[in-house]
């Protein structure tokens, strides 16, 4: 209890207001709206942002991260594509564009931040992880991969919207 405590205490209001943001996402996501692709960079610049400020400011070995966030970057975008496409539905309802409501998008989200989260707090507890070549090369694997799921799944959307609309983004 008490190092849930200090962990709840120890995270800066910006994580909360960050949490708060995601899980209003995630419950827009499960129901049937609009679809800006502008509005759906907001995701991954977020989290891209978050990991990368670690690899470019704090790792010990910035290059071999950042080659393994780019990597890992594109592997995701190709899973996140995939998943999306498989899981995610688009209409045109009255020649708007239309995502029907699903939970994988709030998932992968929530996932996301989770992951990111317990990867920072590693890193806050212990700050010898931050010269440590593995760890900055599996916190660029989670990252990157992760980061590449939201990719994808922009990727598939405006593929959807382009076939849908007949028109370009």
């Amino acid at each position: 209890m008490q190092f849930a405590e200090a962990l709840i205490k120890g995270t800066p209001v910006y994580v909360w207001v960050i949490l708060a943001l995601l899980i209003s996402r995630a419950v827009k996501a499960t129901k049937d709206s609009p679809v800006s692709i502008k509005r759906s960079l907001l995701m991954p610049a977020i989290f891209i942002v978050w990991g990368l400020e670690k690899v470019v400011i704090a790792f010990a070995f910035p290059i071999q991260s950042l080659l393994t966030y780019i990597i890992l970057l594109g592997v995701g975008t190709g899973v996140g594509y995939l998943i999306y496409s498989a899981l995610l539905k688009f209409e045109v309802r009255d020649g708007e564009f239309i995502r029907l409501g699903s939970k994988v998008p709030g998932v992968i989200i929530i996932i996301n931040f989770i992951i990111k989260y317990i990867e920072n707090v590693a890193m806050a507890v212990d700050t010898q992880l931050l010269s440590d070549l593995w760890y900055n090369v599996a916190y660029c694997v989670i990252s990157g991969f992760t980061v590449g799921l939201f990719i994808g799944g922009i990727i598939n959307t405006v593929k959807n919207q382009k076939r849908l609309l007949g028109k370009a983004a």
